[in-house]
Order: C-alpha cells, then sequence, then structure tokens
C-alpha cells in the first residue's frame, strides 16, 4: 500500500467520524425539541435489546448458582468425611467403655470372691501364654515387685488355676493344673476320697490313687485338701468326668474336668501357700 493510499484510508475515516458526529448532534437537537420521537427510539432500542440483557443476566445467574452448588458440594462432602472419622472415634470409645466395664465386673467378681474366701492376695491379669510349647502355663502381669514369689497359687472365683513357678520383676509363669508336671492334693468333696490330681494336658485332669473300693461317681465335684500347703483348702478343682476300672491294678482311672475354663482366663488371684490344715481335719479316703 502506497502513501496515497494510507491518507485516502484515514481521510475515509476521518470523513466518517466527522459525519457520524453530525448526525448524533442532529439527533440531539431534535430530539430536544421533539421528545416523543426519543421515547419512541428509545423504546425500539430497549425491545430490541431486551433480550440479549436478559440471556446475559440468566447466564449470569446460572453460573452463580453452579458456583454456589459447587461450594456446597464441596461443604457437604468435608462435612461427611468429618462425620465418619467421629462416628469411627465414638464407636471406638464405646468398644474400649464395653471392654472396660467387662474388666470391671470380672475384677469385683476377684475382689468379693478374695473377701468372701478370706484369701488375701494380688490380682494379675494375664498377658500370655507359655511360649515355649512345652508347659501348659500362662504369664501375667504382676511380679516380685507386687510380693509375687515362686510357689504361690494361682486361684480364680470358680476354682484353682494352678501355682507360681518363676517370677521377674514385673510377670511371673503359671504352671497351669492340666500340665503333665502338676499335682494337687485333693477330695472328693461329698465322700471325702483323697487322691492326687494330676495334669492331663487336652484331656483335662486325673485323679491318681483312688483305689477300686472306693466310692467315686461321675459328676461328683473335687476340691482341694490343703495337705499339700500349695492351695487352700476347700477350692474347687473340677467334677469328675468318668470313671474306669479295668481288671488289672489296684486304682480307679478317674477323669476330671477343671471347673475353670483355662483357655479363656483372663485374671487370676496370687495367694501365698496355705497353711498346714489343722490336726483332725477330714481329709483320707473314707
Amino acid at each position: 500500500m502506497g502513501i496515497s493510499d494510507r491518507f485516502s484510508v484515514k481521510g475515509r475515516v476521518v470523513v466518517t467520524a466527522v459525519g457520524l458526529l453530525c448526525i448524533s448532534l442532529f439527533l440531539t437537537a431534535y430530539s430536544s425539541k421533539h421528545p416523543e420521537v426519543a421515547r419512541a427510539g428509545s423504546a425500539v432500542i430497549s425491545e430490541i435489546t431486551a433480550p440479549v440483557g436478559r440471556a446475559v443476566a440468566s447466564v449470569r445467574a446460572g453460573a452463580r448458582s453452579a458456583w454456589s452448588g459447587y461450594l456446597y458440594l464441596r461443604g457437604v462432602a468435608a462435612e461427611n468425611d468429618s462425620l465418619r472419622l467421629e462416628l469411627g472415634k465414638i464407636r471406638g470409645e464405646v468398644l474400649a467403655l464395653g471392654e472396660l466395664s467387662r474388666e470391671n465386673a470380672r475384677l469385683r467378681a476377684l475382689l468379693n470372691f478374695s473377701q468372701s474366701s478370706g484369701l488375701a492376695g494380688v490380682a494379675a491379669s494375664v498377658i500370655g501364654a507359655d511360649a515355649t510349647g512345652w508347659v501348659r502355663g500362662i504369664v501375667v502381669n504382676q511380679g516380685s515387685t507386687s510380693g509375687v514369689t515362686v510357689g504361690m497359687a494361682a486361684v480364680h472365683p470358680q476354682g484353682v488355676v494352678g501355682q507360681v513357678i518363676s517370677v521377674t520383676p514385673h510377670s511371673a509363669r503359671v504352671l497351669l493344673i492340666t500340665d503333665h508336671s502338676s499335682s494337687v492334693d485333693a477330695l472328693v468333696q461329698e465322700t471325702r476320697v483323697r487322691g492326687i490330681i494330676e495334669g492331663a494336658g487336652s484331656s483335662g485332669c486325673e485323679l491318681r490313687y483312688v483305689t477300686k473300693d472306693a466310692p467315686v461317681k461321675s459328676g461328683e465335684l473335687v476340691v482341694t485338701s490343703g495337705f499339700d500347703r500349695v492351695y487352700p483348702k476347700g477350692l474347687a478343682i473340677g467334677r469328675v468326668s468318668s470313671v474306669q476300672s479295668g481288671d488289672a491294678g489296684l486304682f480307679h482311672a478317674v477323669r476330671v474336668k477343671p471347673a475353670v475354663d483355662l483357655q479363656r482366663l483372663e485374671e487370676v488371684l496370687l495367694v501365698s501357700a496355705a497353711p498346714a490344715p489343722a490336726n483332725g481335719a477330714q481329709g483320707g479316703q473314707s
């Protein structure tokens, strides 16, 4: 494009602008003298531009509504996450309170047993089983710092559990009455037949050295005699589950089911060795 062409374009622009200015001045002057024409023109222009304005307003309103909805949904989602976390926390607290309530009930039963039986001792919780697998035993959370010593009896409101065989400052191992190396001097409560309870592993216990002429029946309760000076007298050991008398031998084969469910044991009372029964106390076979 040459210089003359550029000047001709600028000229046309200037002429057009001047023309529009003149028209605008004319219309302004005309409308001031004829206001009804101005009002009519304004009405026509408003009518033409109204749909566009409404469309723009509708788009703006939709955008605002969508943004508000997005923000609301974000807020609801965050609130739901917070409520789920709070609900999980509350459920955990309810479970913990339930466990605490059950533990308190068991400890109250242990305390009541201690008071009613006159056996003062150390309450202990079971924290594990014997890790070696060779011994039927449990580990409790009380040790020498609490006054626990080797030889103490472990008992429960339901009956005899076992005997302490080793102690550390804060724990102790208890040999259960079902272990093959365990023995408890015992009496059949009703008939006063005396024998020795020995562990039989998963089969429970056996009442040994009961002669065939001794009256022993299934279902009878076997209790501690106190003669071993380990277990207090009169505590339940278990009930006779079977009595077999073969042709050979001098003794019955008497099976005894432990009174305490040793697989579900959670607390025990550790008591000091019992004094020997007074002279004249009932014992021996009848």
